[in-house]
This record gives C-alpha cells, sequence and structure tokens, in this order.
C-alpha cells in the first residue's frame, strides 16, 4: 500500500489522499481543485483510479469529481445524506462562493451512496465507513487499518465549522464524543485541510474535544 498526500491549493487548499493497492489500483479520498495535476498525480505514482471516496459533498471536496469521473470511469462514494449535494449548488456551498470559481462545480449523479459501517474494498485494502455528522449530516471518516481519513470532521486542533447549510454544532459536539471514546486504536488521522494529527493528540490538546463551548469559536 502507498499514500500519497495531494494539495489542491486554490483559496481553500484541501487535501486529497492517493491510496494504491499492491496492484495498482488506487482510490482517492476526495477530489478538490486540480483535475488534470490530480490524475497525473496518481499516474505518476503508478496508480489506475478507481474509486473516489467522499467524506462529505462540499465544493471544495468535489472541484475535480466530474473530471475525473469523465477520464477513468471511477466509482464515487458518499454518505446517503450528502448524495443530494453532488447536484445541488446550495447544499454544496458552489453558490455561496460563486466568486472563487470561473465556473460552476459540473453535477454528478450516479454516486453509490453508503451508511456507517460499510466496507468498501480496493483489492487487499478494507475502507470501513465511520459516519461523523456535524460539518455536514452526511460527514464520514473512512478507517484503513490504523489511520483515519477525516474529511472535514476534525484536523489538528480544530474541527470544521458547523454554521453552513446542515451543519449542526450540537451533532458536531456528539460525533467528538464519539471519536473520544475511541480508546483501542490511536489513529492517524489524516484530515481535509491542514497537517496529519493524532487521535490521542486531539484528545488532549484540542480545544473543541476538550469542551469548549462552540458559540466561544465560531
Amino acid at each position: 500500500m502507498k499514500i500519497i498526500t495531494y494539495k489542491g491549493g486554490g483559496v481553500f487548499n484541501a487535501n486529497c489522499y492517493i491510496v494504491i493497492s499492491e496492484s495498482g489500483n488506487a482510490a482517492v479520498i476526495d477530489a478538490p481543485l486540480g483535475n488534470e495535476k490530480l490524475l497525473e498525480a496518481v499516474e505518476s505514482n503508478g496508480g489506475r483510479l478507481t474509486k473516489i471516496l467522499l467524506t462529505h459533498g462540499h465544493c471544495d471536496h468535489i472541484e475535480s469529481l466530474a473530471f475525473l469521473t469523465e477520464k477513468t470511469g471511477a466509482e464515487v462514494y458518499i454518505h446517503t445524506l450528502d448524495e443530494q449535494k453532488l447536484h445541488d449548488d446550495y447544499l454544496n456551498l458552489s453558490e455561496y462562493f460563486a466568486d472563487y470559481y470561473e465556473r460552476p462545480i459540473a453535477h454528478y449523479e450516479n454516486a453509490h451512496t453508503v451508511e456507517s459501517g460499510d466496507v468498501i474494498t480496493l483489492d487487499e485494502l478494507e475502507f470501513r465507513v465511520l459516519h461523523t455528522p456535524g460539518h455536514t449530516g452526511g460527514s464520514v471518516c473512512y478507517i484503513l487499518n490504523g489511520i483515519m481519513f477525516s474529511g472535514d470532521t476534525i484536523f489538528n486542533m480544530s474541527i470544521g465549522r458547523t454554521d453552513m447549510p446542515d451543519g449542526n454544532p450540537v451533532i458536531m459536539q456528539q460525533t467528538l464524543a464519539l471519536l473520544s471514546s475511541i480508546e483501542d486504536v490511536d489513529f492517524t488521522i489524516l484530515s481535509g485541510h491542514g497537517d496529519p494529527t493524532r487521535l490521542s493528540l486531539e484528545k488532549l490538546n484540542n480545544p473543541f474535544m476538550r469542551g469548549f463551548d462552540y458559540d466561544d469559536m465560531f
């Protein structure tokens, strides 16, 4: 297995993670700004893109989705509660952030929907779906061995904002309590923005996981 971090850049600077199996098949976690460059990053590392796993449906995580699926035929996975964002400019925030885009983000209609506990297989690799709502209703983390691809659920010493459509600070608190309850694995957290971290460090130092009031932060 090989994992490569691709930085989407642009105003949102979203992360994408390229995961390549022993056979050379590849999955990307999210599809931020990149298009040709993102696909080149997959192929230059010996990968053939076959799956796109979306942590949620916000515009900065789906900018390259239509391009990548058109070029590769890759299967797309997203939680049931976020699927509508792939073809709704209000819900995916591209309407809200229209000034940042030269053209509308292309819609996508053929995603596989997932629920918590589902497993997505890529050759010898198994990605387990963990529903972690709060940033959006359908936010998920993908668990691969000791790695948690957390999207915008949790960052290095921060979390995803909850003041956009279908964000919910109360539900986010419940999600953070769920993550805090994990004791058996100290996951490496690869998030949708920022630097890697570990779950143990976030439990100790992340102010949101230590019970700070959301109203004090947003």
